[in-house]
């Protein structure tokens, strides 16, 4: 997930996705999680999106879709939980990728947990993900708790937090 910087590339314009972007938005999480398959275990639940859980996605919070020149190019995922707002899906095309477009997703995301009163910014990540979770980390997010998934007796991922007060 290392976003490189590329002078060359174009400025994402990133806006709240719609209903109709639903089925651009499962390609590109599809796309952008596969890297994962067969790496994870359990395997990435993003890998089963379809237009109906993204639209029920949309439905609870808001997803960002970045365009790069008409282009989807990156998603971010961002819901209200109440006592935190969660991030997740973090998507960006694997073909765009080096262009900082993971950090202009997670500032947007950031941005919006602040306009719906969020004071804190929570997302899980694998722990097997160690580049990932170093990127979060350097976006100022703070490891917490080790969490197992269900059938699991050792933690499979972990919480990251971020203050936003």
């Amino acid at each position: 997930m290392t976003d490189h910087t590329s002078p060359l590339a174009p400025s994402p314009f990133i806006r709240a996705a719609e209903p109709a972007d639903a089925d651009a938005i499962v390609t590109l999480i599809h796309r952008a999680f596969a890297q994962y398959r067969d790496r994870l275990e359990p395997a990435s639940a993003a890998l089963a999106e379809t237009r109906h859980s993204i639209a029920a996605l949309m439905a609870r919070g808001r997803v960002l879709l970045a365009k790069v020149d008409g282009i989807a190019v990156g998603c971010v995922a961002v819901e209200d939980k109440g006592d935190f707002v969660y991030v997740g899906r973090l998507a960006v095309e694997p073909a765009a990728r080096g262009r900082r477009l993971g950090l202009a997703l997670m500032d947007a995301a950031e941005t919006e947990a602040r306009l719906m009163g969020g004071k804190r910014l929570r997302l899980d990540c694998r722990l097997c993900l160690a580049e990932n979770r170093a990127f979060f980390r350097a976006l100022g997010f703070v490891e917490g708790a080790h969490r197992r998934h269900a059938g699991f007796s050792e933690p499979t991922y972990v919480e990251l937090e971020k203050i936003l007060i």
